[in-house]
């Protein structure tokens, strides 16, 4: 038969149960382990995605500084002040140059040390009867060093135009041949017709451009001063040439890791952005741990185990006490005129009942050590609350027995 305490019980242990397995995820997941795994966890991911804009930002740095422009162009403004020689007086004559066309560019910045260049001047010319005329023409490219520190880019462009007039150092120099694509009246002729009704909407115009190639794998050693910061060209010719316009056209031919980086960019970002943030990481990681060990100090904490086993400690040390105590013998006072009450350990009362067994034929001493134990009983049965009259009667019935046991021993 259950009772309605133990149903009650059985009721509470089986909520305590459930209660208990419901929220054991939630205490899990907000000790504080738990709590210090989370907030490491989010320092590390903090870490990581600062230190990864890091490593973005320094890759695009060293993208920019270290790839140079593929290609880039400079016009070529062509100065025509010495080819027809004026006698006016209004007309002066630039000091230093030739009787040819003649034309800088300012280079900087866009060249680099140590890289390699393809350079071409291309051309727009009419096909006018004295461009034809002219045949096969020279074209010659100098490059010039930049002036030393100080001069300003004006007086470096005036020592490209003027050569002589400053001390500007060549650099690289190059004179190629050209020419107009010859054409024969018939084709010449046919052309135009076939191409009549593009010339008449001004779509198009008599013109051709020449494309030639003035320099092939160019390279400049390192240092600010044998980098080129100018451009001069001359148009030589014995016929007054008739030009339109005129460019430098300059294409960098990567190789090494540069070429890497440029045609393989996806690649090389991934690569170089793990690298920088792959270091990035360990370098924190390396500083963390130094701040860990020679600045914060060790924190004292006391572990779980230990308190368990203090508490049990506690909780154990007054049942010894009282163990210890209960077996050691104590006196206890009574009423005047009674004798005092003693107790003892109930092992050493079980001990003298294992050693002092009444053997029949053996002698009286045990008998008698019996008889006291037995008026000892008495005494000890005797609480001492009573009377003196009931104390005093105890007594003479207690000695009454005791002198019949005491005749019955000797006539025995």
């Amino acid at each position: 038969m259950v009772s309605k305490y133990e149903k009650s019980d059985r009721k509470g242990g089986l909520i305590a149960f459930v209660k208990n397995l419901v929220l054991k995820p939630f205490r899990i997941a907000l000790s504080k382990e738990a709590l210090r795994a989370y907030l490491t966890t989010f320092l590390v991911i903090a870490t990581g995605l600062i230190l990864l804009g890091f490593a973005i930002t320094a890759y695009t740095l060293f993208y920019w500084s270290y790839i140079p422009r593929i290609g880039f162009e400079r016009t070529i403004h062509l100065q025509f002040d010495n080819v027809f020689k004026p006698s006016d007086s209004r007309y002066t004559v630039a000091r230093g140059a030739g009787p040819y066309p003649y034309g800088t560019a300012n280079l900087a910045p866009e060249i680099v040390s140590v890289q390699r260049y393809d350079v071409a001047i291309e051309l727009t010319l009419p096909r006018t009867p004295e461009n034809t005329d002219a045949g096969n023409f020279m074209l010659e490219v100098n490059m010039y060093a930049p002036e030393e520190k100080g001069a300003g880019i004006m007086d470096t462009v005036q020592a490209g135009i003027a050569p002589g007039t400053a001390a500007a150092k060549v650099l690289a120099t190059s004179r190629r041949p050209a020419m107009l694509p010859y054409r024969s009246q018939i084709v010449e002729l046919a052309y135009k017709v076939s191409e009549l009704h593009w010339y008449l909407l001004n779509w198009r115009s008599e013109e051709d451009k020449l494309y030639v190639e003035m320099f092939e794998s160019v390279e400049f050693p390192k240092g600010w001063r044998n980098v080129p910061s100018s451009l001069k060209l001359e148009i030589q010719s014995s016929h007054r040439m008739q030009i339109y316009s005129a460019k430098a056209v300059f294409r960098a031919r990567f190789r090494g890791l540069r070429w890497l980086m440029y045609n393989h960019r996806v690649i090389s970002a991934v690569v170089f952005i793990g690298g920088f943030w792959t270091t990035e990481m360990i370098f924190a990681g390396l500083a963390w741990a130094a701040l860990t060990l020679f600045v914060v100090p060790p924190s004292q904490e006391v572990k779980a185990e230990e308190v368990h086993e203090v508490a049990e400690r506690i909780k154990e040390e007054p049942e010894d006490e009282k163990a210890r105590l209960s077996d050691t013998e104590r006196t206890f006072p009574t009423l005047s005129g009674q004798q005092a009450l003693r107790y003892s350990s109930p092992k050493i009362k079980h001990e003298d009942d294992e050693t002092g067994v009444l053997v029949p034929g053996v002698g009286t001493p045990q008998a008698a050590e019996a008889d006291d134990e037995d008026e000892d009983a008495d005494f000890f049965l005797d609480s001492g609350l009573g009377t003196s009259m009931e104390s005093s009667a105890n007594r003479r019935e207690s000695m009454r027995r005791r002198r019949g046991r005491t005749s019955l021993k000797d006539e025995g």
